[in-house]
């Protein structure tokens, strides 16, 4: 299909406006963390920056989360955790989601891919369903349960709400993936004495990497940005996590004060690790979204 002069720059002209859309709100976190506060707090704000600024930067790295200010008490025997210690417990967080989700995702979409399974359409689509039912519906129950076996207030709590979270997407994800594939290559290999662990490994996870990635991506970002079942599931100060650790350092010390620019820095802070995995696997992302457009 080809575009004639108007049609091309009306196609260019609406990318680039949902590019700006996109892009907009970021760019005016970023530059709100680097305004001072006289320029941060106005009725006439501006798209640049006149004084350049790190104060939140180093302010929200050195403080701590718990929301303290001189003259409370602290009611823990440990000291308060610092932003640099929530940002661990999130990573570890984020990687054992990630390590699951790909294990699981990948042994769940294969088998519905390759195997000839009775009632495997059906047991994907009740698979498929949670997708449907909201996090916050499952909070009560969940926090039940894991106080129950003694899970509250460590990180596999987190990692295994996250997981199973990631499930649903992620089967459906690696599913299309391994379906993209010819089938004749595992028989192949299991002619040459193959095992499937081995076919899994050596052979379709090369070809399914790109809707491997995507798992990966998605597994990230539901990790790395929950804020309910990290505040809900967490009540330690040893086991806070990022997001719920600005939520703390955000509040000012009156009633309804809000400190914006430690929220925009803390903000910039949590994006770059999504920005930068992103950025790295775009083109895999891409790719993992649309796998199964081609089949054998």
């Amino acid at each position: 299909m080809r575009f004639n002069i108007y049609e091309k720059y009306l196609y260019y002209s609406f990318a680039y406006s949902l590019v700006i859309i996109a892009v907009f709100p970021v760019y005016w976190t970023l530059i709100s963390s680097l305004k001072v506060p006289s320029e941060l707090i106005t009725s006439s704000p501006t798209f640049f920056p006149e004084t350049f600024t790190f104060e939140y930067y180093i302010d929200v790295w050195n403080l701590d989360n718990t929301g303290l200010k001189e003259g409370d008490t602290i009611v823990h025997d440990k000291p308060p955790l610092g932003i640099g210690d929530a940002f661990l417990n999130s990573a570890i967080v984020s990687i054992g989601t990630i390590i699951f989700s790909v294990i699981l995702t990948t042994l769940i979409g294969y088998s519905l891919s390759m195997f000839q399974l009775p009632f495997k359409n059906l047991f994907f689509i009740l698979l498929i369903f949670p997708i449907l039912v909201p996090n916050l519906s499952l909070a009560i129950p969940l926090y039940k349960l894991l106080k129950d076996i003694g899970l509250l207030d460590t990180h596999l709590t987190l990692i295994v709400n996250h997981t199973v979270a990631m499930l649903p997407l992620g089967t459906f994800m690696m599913r299309n993936a391994f379906d993209s594939i010819p089938k004749s290559l595992r028989e192949i290999s299991i002619l040459e004495g193959a095992g499937e662990l081995k076919i899994i490994v050596t052979v379709m996870l090369p070809l399914a990497l790109p809707g491997l990635l995507t798992v990966m991506v998605f597994a990230l970002f539901i990790s790395w940005n929950d804020y309910l079942m990290a505040f809900i599931m967490t009540n330690k100060p040893e086991m806070t996590m990022l997001n719920v650790a600005l939520s703390k350092i955000a509040r000012g010390a009156q009633q309804f004060e809000m400190k914006w620019g430690h929220l925009t820095a803390g903000s910039i802070i949590s994006f770059l690790p999504i920005i930068i995995f992103y950025t790295v696997l775009q083109q895999y992302f891409v790719r993992g979204v649309t796998g199964s457009a081609v089949k054998e």
